[in-house]
């Protein structure tokens, strides 16, 4: 679970598969993934392993598949989540056993349910994946990439639009994302889901501080995530070095692009983790969690980990979308490049005002954010829609 959306998917199975019966089909890749199987059984009653391959992101063989995509109907997300092995087991599946419901996670699968009909079914959308794909056309560069991120906006809004309304429920996971829905897509049938987090995981450490030490965490080979570090290093960072000379960004999360990689080498107040194996350490002794996102939906759900660690957060308001937060009280929000870079040495030179914001995050988040509550809602909302039909 090393993204917002499998830790999401996977906390609320963990609670449901205490009282029901749940069947989970998934693509595996069996080297990268063996080591994880064994934890399965916590979230499931049975698994169906479908053997699958992925393709290296930025390898040769991903940019000619890359080409060949771009004359689908669908959009090339779409296209890589989409598997004839995964559709055949599933409607395998469904013929062999009686559901009462059945959930797509994520609407990028949803091709490979076109064979499953007359079972009460939910798409469980944990972003507006269109307007993420708009947000990149928003901030292209150059006239190649500017018409690749409007095509897949485009195949993606089209996509997402037909498929919300072929489920019987789509679960949204804020009430931004729902009225998106709606208004985009005039879809009627979206509920929410609050955003959840570990609370016996992540909790206040007694590490100190490291002053003037900055965090970012997020899965690197997420295209918002890559860009909102540019962002920092090209437009904040040359501020900030204007007024410190200490200041520090680490950088946590996996698969590193070489673009990025490329750029940070010249960079010594960023450093790139790469993989770890736990972010509460480099959470912990950082002074200030940062979340610089300008393109992205859905809910941060790693700024909810970090809250619950009691980290002072500065986010712009695209990063903390879709979270019940309160600027000024248990996060800062900022959006303009100079104003996020004052911010931060005001909050690195504020001691009292940092440990106040960061006392009210872990307390807000440990009242109102456990994955038990979360699950409930979820349960309800499935046997809401078993009995639609």
């Amino acid at each position: 679970m090393d993204t917002g959306g499998k830790i999401r998917t996977g906390k609320i199975l963990e609670q449901l598969s205490k009282a029901h019966e749940i069947t989970l089909v998934s693509n595996i890749e069996a080297e990268k993934d063996e080591a994880y199987l064994p934890e399965i059984s916590r979230l499931c009653t049975r698994f169906v392993p479908v053997p699958w391959k992925e393709i290296p992101k930025f390898s040769a063989r991903f940019f000619v598949r890359l080409v060949f995509q771009m004359f689908s109907i669908y959009p090339v997300s779409v296209l890589n989540d989409t598997s004839q092995s995964l559709k055949r087991v599933l409607e395998n599946e469904y013929r062999a056993r009686k559901y009462d419901v059945v959930i797509c996670d994520f609407v990028q699968s949803a091709l490979n349910f076109c064979g499953i009909t007359g079972t009460p079914a939910i798409l469980f959308q944990h972003n507006v994946e269109s307007q993420i794909s708009k947000r990149h056309f928003d901030r292209a560069k150059g006239i190649v990439a500017k018409f690749f991120w409007w095509l897949q906006w485009k195949k993606l809004f089209f996509f997402e639009k037909k498929n919300c309304k072929h489920f019987d429920t789509v679960i949204a996971v804020s009430a931004q994302d729902r009225e998106l829905f709606q208004s985009l897509y005039g879809v009627h049938n979206v509920v929410t889901i609050p955003t959840g987090v570990d609370i016996e995981h992540f909790y206040p450490q007694e590490e100190p501080e490291i002053p003037s030490s900055l965090v970012f965490v997020g899965s690197m080979d997420w295209l918002p995530n890559e860009d909102a570090v540019l962002y920092f290093a090209k437009e904040m960072l040359p501020i900030l070095k204007e007024k410190t000379s200490e200041i520090r960004l680490t950088v946590v999360g996996r698969n590193p692009s070489p673009r990025l990689k490329k750029y940070l080498a010249t960079v010594p107040e960023i450093e790139l983790t790469g993989w770890v194996e736990d972010v509460r350490p480099f959470i912990a002794k950082a002074a200030l969690y940062i979340v610089p996102i300008r393109i992205g939906g859905g809910t941060r759900m790693k700024i909810y980990e970090a809250m619950a660690m009691g980290k002072a957060i500065l986010s712009t308001s695209i990063g903390a979308e879709g979270l019940e937060v309160n600027d000024g009280n248990n996060i800062q929000l900022e959006d303009e490049a100079s104003q996020f870079s004052q911010q931060i040495v005001a909050l690195l030179n504020q001691d009292k005002k940092r440990h106040r914001i960061g006392q009210a995050a872990s307390d807000f988040v440990r009242k109102h954010c456990s994955w038990p509550h979360i699950a409930e809602v979820f349960q309800q909302i499935c046997f809401d829609t078993a009995q639609q039909r």
